[in-house]
């Protein structure tokens, strides 16, 4: 698998496993890393950013709620 590869594989699972609880989403990552550490480690990379990737496109200064 090319890195390129990998990292679609990294984000297609973060955004499959978004909205889970944190509890599900911490025992896939020890899952993945059971597997491959490097696996596990760029799935968590990849549901790190998206997380943080939503909580910056928050308009805190936005007037709907």
């Amino acid at each position: 698998m090319t890195q390129e590869q990998r990292q679609v594989l990294f984000e297609n699972t973060a955004r499959a496993i978004d909205g889970a609880s944190q509890a599900t989403i911490e025992r896939h990552i020890y899952n993945c890393t059971q597997a491959d550490p490097a696996y596990g480690a760029g799935v968590r990379a990849a549901i790190e950013a998206l997380q943080a990737g939503k909580s910056s496109s928050v308009d805190v200064n936005s007037d709907s709620v």
